[in-house]
């Protein structure tokens, strides 16, 4: 399920980025670079809490004050959402004027702000559901919100670019039909939200009346806010900090790129026939950085932290009672799941970065030719950032949680630091950005991995977890390159998508039998020592 949205949510952002191109997403990453903090304070911690504390009440029989829990948290998140859009629509002018990214973000933020209201909705209900072990609700509802965002988004923005084409200039033009896109992400949660309160009031939540008669006592609304509270704050402090990273870019990338285009030092030539400003040359280039670039490598950690948490239980259960053998088979079982992923994406997308962006880009020359070499300088980095989401589950699995908060500060100011250093280098530009996002990324895995070690006292399988399958990824890599090089390129003298599918599917052949050959996964061990118990002839 997780696999479908994500797929979906893709798509969405290929076709939204395909209509915009550079300039335009330029206007679409800017409202949510400063949307989604304020999001993840207000959203972050909401599901977990409502779920840990209607399971626990579940558990204790204490069905009528898990019902209280999720009609406290529900008026009490409405009027923090409801406080939250009102903040961010009658703010929307000044901050558009104040930040120097783009100056016309006024509609986008006043479209994306009744998303907050609906989503703290949506959060409580699924909280509650969980915490009933009801893992439906939840996954109907995000398969709901992702497939009307990808309806309504893409219907509005190409509705609205239709209209304000040839009538505004095309800034404005731009700006507008990135609006409307936002505009139909914020319709898609409320469908969700209303969906989840029809199931609510249709089907109920599994508590009899005679359930509720053995329930005579609830907890006190204070009592009840207060324990909200406890829970939500870590997890969305947590939650904000990760989405400062893309802050930080709006807030540095974009003034940096205007000095150096001011003053001639910025490479334009990709875009010499667009007749662009200094100011909407840096627009330009952040819009395809972080569409292009950021979007491509910002798959993959989503997957790594998906296959990780299944071992997480079996880690927490091993911590607790001081089991070292089960506590490294599941650090081997969570850095080999991540490895396999994480190598062979990291390794293809170092070697094919301007064709997989013409792949997923076809029309977007001068958004590719900028963003290029961003995307083959993150992919070569790429292997640390999917290593994160795993290890900062781990450290919280062993009880670790305010690490992670901790970790992530220290790599925002890594990257704070290093931005506008790394793009003052000559012929860096904003590729000192991807590079400031790898050595951040870096600097947070080694510290996480050193405090996982320190607070668990064994290490995973280095050479059969990490190196094995980097070197078999290594292979994929260079098999698939070598084939479109010699014979799409050499001999069909011909760069085509279906020359890319074709060698990327050599090069998973070759993967895929150098894992087996190397004895990594857990299948080719079991067939490996099949084969050894068959007798030899005489």
């Amino acid at each position: 399920m997780v696999a479908v949205t994500k797929v979906m949510g893709l798509f969405y952002k290929l076709m939204l980025t395909n209509l915009l191109g550079g300039t335009g997403m330029a206007y679409y990453q800017s409202v949510y670079a400063l949307f989604t903090p304020v999001y993840a304070i207000v959203i972050g911690g909401i599901p977990s809490a409502v779920a840990i504390m209607t399971a626990e009440n579940f558990a204790l029989e204490r069905y009528k004050n898990a019902r209280k829990i999720r009609r406290t948290a529900l008026w009490l998140f409405t009027l923090a959402g409801a406080g939250a859009t009102a903040a961010i629509a009658l703010s929307a002018g000044f901050v558009s004027r104040a930040v120097p990214a783009c100056d016309n973000m006024t509609a986008g933020l006043v479209a994306v702000s009744p998303a907050v209201l609906f989503c703290c909705v949506i959060s409580v209900y699924r909280g509650y559901f969980e915490g009933l072990c009801d893992m439906v609700p939840t996954a109907v509802s995000e398969i709901i919100e992702t497939l009307f965002k990808l309806i309504l988004g893409l219907s509005f923005a190409y509705a609205a670019y239709s209209k304000t084409k040839g009538v505004c200039d095309t800034p404005t033009a731009l700006s507008y039909t990135a609006a409307a896109s936002i505009l139909g992400v914020s319709l898609s949660s409320l469908l969700a939200c209303i969906y989840l309160f029809a199931r609510l009031k249709i089907k109920g939540d599994s508590i009899t009346d005679a359930r509720l008669k053995k329930d005579l006592c609830t907890d006190s609304t204070r009592h009840i806010i207060k324990e909200l509270l406890h829970f939500a704050l870590p997890i969305a402090m947590t939650a904000a900090i990760a989405t400062l990273i893309n802050t930080i870019d709006l807030l540095t990338v974009v003034p940096v790129l205007k000095w150096l285009s001011a003053k001639g030092s910025l490479d334009v030539s990709p875009l010499a026939d667009r007749g662009l400003s200094a100011d909407e040359a840096a627009q330009f280039i952040y819009g395809s950085y972080t569409a292009l670039a950021l979007t491509v490598t910002g798959i993959v950690p989503g997957f790594t932290a998906m296959l990780g948490k299944p071992a997480l239980p079996a880690v927490s259960k091993a911590k607790a009672k001081g089991d070292k053998a089960a506590l490294k088979k599941g650090l081997d079982d969570i850095f080999l799941l991540s490895s396999v992923i994480a190598f062979p994406a990291s390794f293809a997308l170092t070697v094919f970065p301007r064709e997989v962006l013409s792949f997923l880009f076809p029309s977007r020359g001068a958004e590719i030719a900028v963003s290029d070499k961003p995307l083959c300088i993150l992919s070569a980095g790429l292997v640390f950032g999917c290593f994160l989401p795993p290890v900062f589950a781990l450290l919280q699995a062993v009880g670790r949680p305010k690490s992670c908060v901790r970790i992530m500060l220290i790599s925002c100011l890594v990257k704070l630091v290093l931005n506008p250093l790394l793009m003052l280098i000559p012929d860096l530009g904003v590729s000192g950005a991807a590079l400031a996002l790898v050595l951040a990324d870096m600097t947070a895995f080694f510290i996480s991995s050193l405090l996982l070690y320190r607070s668990v006292g064994v290490m995973p399988n280095i050479k059969q977890t990490i190196a094995a399958p980097a070197f078999a990824a290594l292979l994929f890599a260079a098999a698939a390159r070598l084939c479109y090089d010699r014979l799409f390129i050499g001999i069909l003298h011909e760069s085509t998508r279906l020359g890319l599918l074709i060698s990327l599917t050599v090069g998973s052949i070759i993967y895929i039998f150098s894992l087996y050959l190397l004895n990594i996964m857990p299948k080719s061990r079991k067939y490996q020592k099949k084969f050894k118990k068959i007798p030899k002839r005489a």
